[in-house]
């Protein structure tokens, strides 16, 4: 028996601190592996701001069931107990009647149910639900913003990785030329100027260098902010830019982006719940008609005349006749609320199309500069070859060697941007087309 009862308890205690451990945030490694595609998951599943929309639209479709609630009957219990100086009493003669005794107490219990109110209830369910159809919306639209975000800070930080890496090899180059250049004057075949000038461009790669430092720093900050880690975590990016597929034509896409964008959708429940307005406006122009069941008991000493149990059923009816013209003015703000709406709608669809033309010029730019980039690094490349072989002969200065250099790095910096740039492009692209997620 003993041993049975020990075991249960060392079941009930590991049950216990299994259920605990499971509430516990789970341990963050020190270096996290993300892709592109990674990135996109991990933020949509730890963002703040999506766990908030949920919670926005959960509590709205509580809102909506407690509507269709109100539509049913309503049970009402009152008790109430009424204390007298002293007891009504009638003299009939030798004889004294008590008519209300100095204490009484009842209690009720009430069934109303709403006749006319139940339209207006109905409207209001209803416009609870398109509330909730907005919500879910609002909650699609927020997760499509954080992995639009998570993709181009992804791209950032490897953009600025690549920026990082060229300012290293530029450190590199420029200090192995100005060891060569020491090497060549301690020879003779070097002035002590040309050297400086190699050392000073020593100095400004290490600087350029600090910068790049820096603003991967900054972009990996953002990354990991937006991947919801903790600031000591590491990142390493995995994987190269992908080679995403061309969107559209140009009127297909316009077409596309019309059918799918979420801003459009939700100009589009606006007005229709600017239409649910004017409905609630002209309810006020209708009588409140309810009807009722009563059941009463008088608890204790009975009043001259009385029941212990009274019932009583009926209707009830009251309008409001006259109200200085309110309800007539809320009908016409109703009204200017709908056009307001509609105007809306109108403009959502100018801003998409607006939108699709930009993100598609945008794109075929990106494509142009990087096939300009892509020969301007080949060209850049075989003058700075060139102009060190020449350097190295005595053909031609420092400064020539120098300016070779700068637009070789110069040429490297703007492949990274040009091949960022198009994967970026393609990803605007695809969210004017009205894509949720990035199609990676």
């Amino acid at each position: 028996m003993t041993t049975q009862f020990t075991t249960l308890i060392g079941v009930l205690l590991f049950s216990a601190m299994s259920a605990k451990a499971s509430e516990l945030p789970a341990v963050q490694p020190d270096l996290v592996t993300v892709s592109l595609q990674d990135a996109t998951q991990l933020a949509v599943g730890r963002s703040f701001r999506i766990r908030q929309s949920e919670a926005e639209r959960n509590a709205q479709v509580e809102k909506r069931r407690g509507s269709w609630a109100e539509v049913g009957p309503r049970v009402k219990g009152e008790y109430n107990e009424v204390h007298l100086r002293e007891p009504v009493k009638a003299s009939f003669g030798p004889q004294s009647i008590t008519i209300r005794p100095e204490l009484t107490r009842s209690a009720s219990l009430t069934v109303a149910q709403p006749i006319t109110g139940a339209l207006a209830l109905v409207t209001k369910a209803r416009f609870e639900g398109k509330q909730e159809d907005l919500k879910d919306l609002k909650l699609r639209q927020t997760r499509s913003d954080v992995a639009f975000q998570a993709s181009e800070l992804w791209l950032k930080a490897f953009e600025m990785k690549r920026q990082l890496e060229i300012a290293e090899f530029a450190v590199r180059v420029a200090s192995s030329q100005a060891s060569d250049a020491q090497a060549l004057e301690r020879a003779g075949r070097l002035n002590h100027a040309d050297s400086l000038r190699l050392q000073l461009a020593v100095s400004e790669a290490r600087s350029g260098l600090a910068r790049a430092k820096a603003g991967s720093d900054m972009s990996f900050a953002a990354l990991r902010e937006v991947l919801g880690l903790r600031p000591e975590v590491k990142i390493e990016l995995k994987g190269g830019l992908p080679k995403l597929p061309n969107p559209p034509a140009l009127d297909k896409a316009l077409t596309t982006a019309l059918e799918n964008r979420l801003e459009r959708k939700q100009a589009a429940l606006g007005v229709v719940l600017a239409e649910y307005g004017k409905k609630f406006a002209y309810t006020q122009f209708v009588p409140s008609v309810n009807a009722f069941a009563k059941s009463e008991r008088t608890i204790g000493q009975l009043p001259l005349g009385a029941q212990a149990f009274q019932h009583t059923y009926g209707i009830t009816a009251s309008w409001d006749l006259w109200s200085n013209g309110s309800s007539t003015f809320a009908v016409r703000e109703a009204a200017q609320n709908a056009a307001a709406a509609e105007e809306g709608r109108r403009s959502i669809d100018n801003m998409i199309r607006l939108d699709v033309q930009q993100a598609v010029a945008s794109l075929s730019a990106a494509e142009e500069s990087l096939s300009a980039a892509s020969q301007a690094v080949t060209q850049a490349e075989e003058v700075y070859r060139i102009q060190a072989v020449r350097f190295k002969t005595g053909a031609i200065l420092s400064s020539d060697l120098l300016l070779a250099q700068n637009a070789r790095d110069a040429a490297q910096v703007r492949l990274a941007n040009a091949e960022t740039d198009l994967v970026l492009s393609n990803l605007k692209t695809q969210k004017a087309l009205g894509f949720e997620l990035p199609q990676i």
